[in-house]
């Protein structure tokens, strides 16, 4: 699991800045891309912080690849695979589906993610189970 200051100098490293905001509550975060700057709402458990920063900086990653230029619906719908992707490990998983049978918040917790990351975690295995199957 990626903690909040492997985030901070990957950040660091891509130039890119954070910064808190208070949002309204129909968003955890933004990003800028002209002034480079990740926004993250402080209120947040450092959890739910850690997922926003991670699927921030990818938004940021996108636009540095150009991916702008797709719509954004799929430019943020592939920036939540990517960010699930990057903050689950599959073995980490597979443990917490076997202790929790799969109960979504109990995994989510023991994950320290959030219960929207678990989920497009499972949208992108059985995804993925579908084409190999």
């Amino acid at each position: 699991m990626k903690t909040w200051t492997d985030l901070t100098s990957e950040a660091q490293r891509m130039g890119v800045l954070i910064e808190d905001k208070d949002f309204d509550g129909t968003q955890c975060g933004e990003y800028d891309p002209d002034t480079r700057t990740a926004y993250i709402d402080p209120t947040m458990s450092m959890g739910q912080r850690v997922c926003t920063l991670q699927h921030e900086l990818i938004h940021a990653r996108h636009f540095d690849d150009g991916l702008r230029l797709l719509s954004r619906d799929k430019e943020e719908c592939l920036t939540r695979k990517e960010t699930a992707l990057a903050l689950i490990n599959p073995v980490d998983y597979m443990h917490a589906e076997d202790l929790y049978g799969g109960e979504p918040y109990a995994m989510a917790q023991e994950l320290r993610i959030t219960v929207s990351v678990l989920q497009d975690y499972r949208h992108w295995l059985h995804d993925n189970l579908a084409i190999s199957s």
